[in-house]
């Protein structure tokens, strides 16, 4: 039997620069009233939620993996940009 209808989320936004960040979350288990829970409270910090986790786990991104790394040795990566090395018509999404 459940003592309360709380969940814990790991909940992943996007700041306006990009930036990836994580926070636990406590919420509903209604995923729908989780959602719109935790995207407001990641408005009211700017961010935008892009994914919301059943659980308390750690996220890992290029960022935090790379920190101690130079950024003058990181290579740009765009996901959206395909390489193109012949003359064929290919499409590049921008």
């Amino acid at each position: 039997m459940m003592e309360n209808d709380e969940m814990i989320y790991t909940a992943i936004f996007q700041s306006k620069t990009g930036r990836v960040v994580r926070s636990r979350y406590t919420g509903t288990m209604n995923r729908r009233e989780a959602w719109a829970s935790a995207a407001a409270m990641g408005e009211s910090n700017g961010e935008c939620l892009i994914a919301l986790v059943p659980g308390d786990h750690p996220v890992h991104t290029h960022e935090s993996v790379f920190s101690d790394v130079p950024n003058t040795e990181l290579k740009h990566h765009d996901v959206f940009e395909v390489a193109v090395e012949s003359d064929e018509n290919v499409y590049e999404m921008t």
